[in-house]
């Protein structure tokens, strides 16, 4: 076969590929363009879902005629101006590819004045090629129009989403940029109707906006700094069922980045139940020398000089924030006469905080069973009011720390014949190699089939040895990250969450008292994943509900 050079529409065409995959990258890369030009105001309109028509304007610096007749061009930038300067980058747009690569898969227009010009200058660029330039009335800033996308590349407009989903797509990358630049007017109109009209407001305000099934009064904003780095945001102390709730950004650029996610969860690992997530906003500021922001073609992704730094930084921060106590209240509207708000008060995950709110609830009062609701909830009747206790989530906590305490005293069992589970040579040698699983007792190597187990932690079941190691396999993968103690926290705590009893499991009155006793004395308030264990209700606060004052 023959090799040939490619003809220079069809390099453009594919280039635009990498950095322009549907509508919401148009819509990302002319925010950034009218954000490195200053702009302080921004306004985005789509058409068709985006599909049809993209227009974003901005009143930033602008461009002269001589600038606009080279901005399409490939490779032209005013950002950078030689291969150093890219180790010291603090603009979003700087490769020179972004009016570049939308251009050569669309029809394209731009009109742009600066602050010095009396005129202003469009031009229109189709497929790539300048059709016309002119000189035109405009304000102050540039507006560039983006028309019929991918219209000369019928093989990915084909894989355009419907306009619902692109336009979904495009309001999600607007509504990042309205978190990270609280200096900035934004403004969103999607098929001529008003979405988003965001003057400047202070980063609850826009969370509060954008996000309105987030309990305002959950939220907590927070600004750290350590050294050269500086971490700002805000914080849900409830947390969620759904995903993709921690946004991240990087001086003020959003990046998708296992760093900083991980950390985030290794900072909740205490409050998250299974199947929850948290509610994050988080902007690192750092400096640009020690990040590298050129490792993706839609500049998504980030790497950091100092990985481990950056997620102890983070993972300590916000770990810090939730050990501060909340307040959870229940205000009464139907009755008048009710003056104050029920307070219903959560302990806090401060070990010197707990037993101060335990002590007060519990310490020197007998609590009397009542029954069990619902096969799950134990309910107590105390002198000054009722205590709710979760079985299970209690239970979960005493089989943990029973763990940890053998974890501690090193306790394990050789098996008489070695156990063999048969998987990928990979996963048996991280297995195998791990220090996590040594320290909890285990002995692995790797053999013919696969994993070969010679010794088991002295809490374990022989039966429950082959499902613990297949699924720590993603937990080990972490470990760098999140550190070994975690890690093994983790592991321990899921197992312990699989041995405890189960909702609707036949229980004794005795078996309760015990418990409940147990979890008092021993001053815990949450099962290893987080979860409360206990509720107190004054009967004085039922009163007052109730209108009994």
């Amino acid at each position: 076969m023959k090799i040939k050079r490619l003809d220079d529409s069809v390099v453009s065409k594919i280039a635009a590929g990498e950095v322009v995959v549907g509508v919401h990258s148009v819509v990302k890369e002319l925010i950034e363009n009218a954000l490195d030009a200053k702009a302080k105001k921004i306004v985005v309109e789509l058409i068709n879902g985006g599909k049809s028509e993209v227009k974003v304007k901005d009143d930033g610096e602008g461009m002269d005629e001589e600038d606009l007749k080279v901005c399409f061009l490939p490779h032209t930038t005013s950002k950078i101006s030689s291969f150093s300067d890219l180790s010291n980058l603090s603009s979003f747009g700087f490769r020179g590819e972004a009016l570049h690569s939308i251009s050569s898969v669309s029809k394209m227009k731009v009109i742009s004045r600066t602050l010095s010009s009396p005129i202003g200058h469009e031009i229109e660029v189709v497929a790539g090629k300048l059709v016309y330039s002119r000189p035109i009335h405009s304000d102050v800033g540039t507006t560039v129009i983006v028309r019929d996308l991918f219209f000369n590349v019928p093989a990915r407009r084909k894989f355009l989403k419907s306009a619902a989903v692109e336009s979904r797509m495009a309001t999600e990358i607007f509504e990042k940029f309205c978190l990270s630049r609280l200096d900035v007017h934004f403004v969103l109109v999607r098929e001529q109707q008003l979405v988003y009209d965001l003057e400047v407001f202070d980063l609850l305000e826009r969370v509060k906006i954008i996000f309105p099934d987030v309990p305002a009064q959950s939220l907590k904003p927070f600004e750290v700094e350590q050294k050269d780095m500086k971490l700002r945001g805000c914080l849900s102390l409830n947390t969620f069922t759904k995903r993709g709730m921690v946004i991240c950004f990087v001086n003020d650029r959003f990046v998708v980045n296992q760093t900083l996610t991980s950390a985030v969860y290794a900072a909740y690992s205490d409050l998250l139940e299974r199947g929850k997530h948290p509610f994050v906003v988080l902007n690192l500021s750092l400096e640009p020398k020690s990040i590298d922001v050129n490792v993706h073609p839609q500049k998504l992704e980030v790497k950091f000089a100092n990985e481990e730094e950056v997620f102890k930084f983070v993972r300590d921060s916000l770990r810090r924030l939730l050990a501060k106590p909340f307040v959870r209240q229940i205000h009464v509207q139907e009755r008048p006469r009710v003056s104050e708000p029920v307070e219903l008060y959560r302990p806090s995950v401060q070990p010197e905080r707990i037993e101060q709110v335990e002590e007060k609830l519990l310490e020197g009062e007998k609590l009397r069973f009542v029954g069990i609701v619902r096969g799950r909830y134990v309910l107590f009747e105390k002198d000054e009011g009722l205590v709710i206790l979760d079985f299970h989530a209690a239970h979960e906590r005493i089989v943990f720390e029973q763990m940890m305490n053998s974890l501690a005293k090193r306790n394990s069992k050789t098996l008489i014949v070695a156990m063999r589970i048969r998987m990928k040579e990979t996963d048996a040698a991280l297995l195998a190699s791990s220090q996590v699983l040594k320290e909890l007792g285990f002995a692995l190597s790797v053999g013919d089939e696969g994993l070969v187990v010679e010794q088991i932690p002295d809490w374990m079941e022989l039966s429950e040895v082959e499902e613990l190691l297949r699924e720590s396999i993603d937990e080990l993968k972490l470990v760098d990250l999140q550190g070994m103690r975690e890690t093994i926290k983790k592991i321990v705590a899921d197992h312990a969450c699989k041995k405890s009893m189960r909702t609707r499991d036949r229980v004794s009155e005795t078996e309760m008292k015990e418990l409940a006793e147990r979890i008092i004395n021993e001053g815990h308030n949450s099962c290893p994943h987080g979860r409360p264990l206990m509720f107190s209700l004054g009967f004085k606060d039922l009163d007052r509900f109730f209108g009994r004052d």
